[in-house]
């Protein structure tokens, strides 16, 4: 990772050392409250859809899911992003530092080890 990357991941995770602890660390946080479990869930899925593999002859759901979970999390104006933000509000996070998770996320190359990881925590 690079500095800035550094600076990102660790302005989101603060104590955690890898992506896993992170997200270990959120599951295990939002089980005392089942409808804060139910907003990182939301966000987990979206995560989930905007990683997935583009693959030559893949469904159109899969293409729109992508699609529509990058533009929730990216919009900046709007319903979606009223809709974005509200979540994120309800999920205990700030709207710009999952918007930043999210944008490293996308472009790491460890993208495949944190969708995996998240499928297995949402299993």
């Amino acid at each position: 990772m690079n500095k800035k990357e550094i600076e990102i991941y660790t302005s989101i995770k603060k104590t955690s050392h890898t992506e896993g602890d992170l997200l270990e660390q959120l599951y295990n946080n939002s089980k005392k409250d089942p409808c804060r479990s139910l907003f990182i869930s939301v966000i987990f899925q979206a995560v989930v859809d905007v990683t997935k593999p583009k693959l030559d002859n893949e469904a159109d759901i899969s293409k729109l899911n992508r699609d529509q979970a990058s533009a929730w999390f990216f919009a900046s104006i709007g319903v979606t992003c009223e809709n974005f933000e509200f979540i994120c509000d309800y999920a205990g996070f700030s709207a710009r530092d999952v918007r930043k998770f999210v944008s490293y996320v996308i472009n790491s190359d460890k993208k495949n080890l944190v969708r995996n990881r998240i499928i297995k925590l949402l299993g």
